[in-house]
């Protein structure tokens, strides 16, 4: 079952390439708006197929219940910002259902769920960000939250893989984590010189900005890795002590 949600995490990406480069191409890619109306309803179905994982992976309801809400509030007409926020959101809650059939889930120390801000500091910049593709907010607060919330993230992954390197899983997070930061970065300075440069509306512009909106969600995604990681690693640490 595990193929099955990863297949679903995956195939969630189709939609999320799908939307921003239709709006990115201003009406020129109207086969692509089809795909990305059907691509969107069926991940809602693959979605419905993960409550239907058998009881023994109960963990997994949550986090399947959680997407198909979100699936759900994707499927809302006329609400394009909304769309475009809850889109990373439920592919990040795919990858989480993902790894709980990957390690079962497990209750760590109290003060460990702090971890879990960094994930909640990513939304700033993707709200922001959303704010900025619809025009009810500029690119300096964008810029404002995404370059504070991503040196955070760097020197976060950089301090735990020096302190855990025996913590394999954890510091595959950090690394994965700290791609996808960096990928993310390097897409929205290409975007920002597209732009600086007046090229609107090319396929150049479209690539662009198709790659960076989609990024959001496995930033997010890996930065709830990494925070979920870090939680099971200080429960392992905290089993051994005991």
């Amino acid at each position: 079952m595990k193929r099955y949600a990863v297949f679903t995490a995956r195939f969630a990406l189709a939609p999320m390439i799908s939307g921003p480069f239709v709006v990115s191409m201003t009406g020129r890619a109207s086969g692509l708006e089809w795909a990305h109306i059907v691509t969107g309803f069926a991940t809602i179905y693959l979605i419905i197929g993960l409550l239907l994982i058998p009881a023994k992976n109960q963990g997994i309801r949550l986090p399947a219940v959680v997407a198909l809400a979100l699936g759900l509030l994707e499927a809302i007409p006329g609400t394009p910002r909304l769309h475009a926020a809850v889109s990373p959101v439920l592919f990040a809650t795919l990858a989480w259902a993902v790894m709980t059939l990957d390690s079962g889930q497990e209750i760590a120390p109290g003060r460990s769920r702090r971890v879990f801000v960094l994930p909640a500091l990513v939304l700033l910049p993707i709200l922001y960000g959303v704010g900025y593709r619809h025009q009810t907010s500029g690119i300096v607060a964008h810029l404002g939250a995404a370059l504070p919330v991503a040196g955070l993230l760097l020197v976060c992954c950089t301090v735990l893989n020096e302190r855990h390197p025996g913590k394999t899983k954890l510091r595959r997070a950090c690394n994965l984590t700290i791609a996808a930061v960096l990928f993310q970065i390097v897409l929205g300075i290409v975007v920002l010189i597209v732009r600086l440069l007046e090229i609107e509306g090319g396929l150049l512009l479209a690539v662009a900005r198709t790659a960076h909106i989609t990024g959001a969600g496995p930033v997010l995604a890996a930065s709830m890795e990494l925070a979920i990681q870090y939680r099971r690693s200080e429960f392992t640490s905290l089993q051994r002590a005991a």
